[in-house]
């Protein structure tokens, strides 16, 4: 993705389509639709994959355009790439080789690397622009959550 294109879209003010999210169990994924706050045919995807072939505590976030194209992953949890351990991040722009490069995460600023699953998930979505404010996100998914058993931020 060319580096202009990328920025514009990574700063477009952007809105999850729901308010209550719900983390993926251990072993599976989720994926949260949303848009540009602006212009509603500007849509994102944000996937969380906690589902790893050879660890199964893997974690592992990813930010699409449109539904199809790349443009951020950040492992949290999962194997060195290239000599940079996780936390790394994936950036697909030409300034980054399209995703091929890894970066610590550190590099990233104003991103809290958190593995917790609820903490994660918020930081995702408040890096890539996301409106978190009146945002509910729960650890557990089930059709009824008993009173005190949820993990919301």
């Amino acid at each position: 993705m060319e580096n202009h294109k990328y920025l514009k879209l990574h700063n477009y003010p952007k809105i999850t389509n729901q308010t209550r999210l719900y983390c993926a169990n251990q072993g599976q994924q989720e994926s949260y639709a949303g848009h540009a706050i602006f212009d509603n045919t500007e849509k994102f995807q944000v996937i969380q994959a906690r589902k790893g072939k050879i660890r199964k505590d893997d974690l592992t976030y990813v930010l699409l355009y449109k539904r199809s194209e790349i443009m951020l992953r950040i492992d949290l949890v999962g194997a060195t790439h290239k000599g940079i351990p996780t936390p790394h991040v994936h950036i697909f722009d030409h300034d980054h080789c399209d995703g091929f490069d890894a970066i610590p995460l550190s590099s990233l600023k104003n991103y809290n690397p958190s593995d917790d699953i609820v903490i994660s998930l918020f930081e995702f979505l408040k890096y890539n622009n996301f409106e978190t404010r009146e945002l509910l996100i729960s650890s557990k998914k089930s059709k009824e959550l008993n009173e005190g058993e949820s993990n919301e931020n």
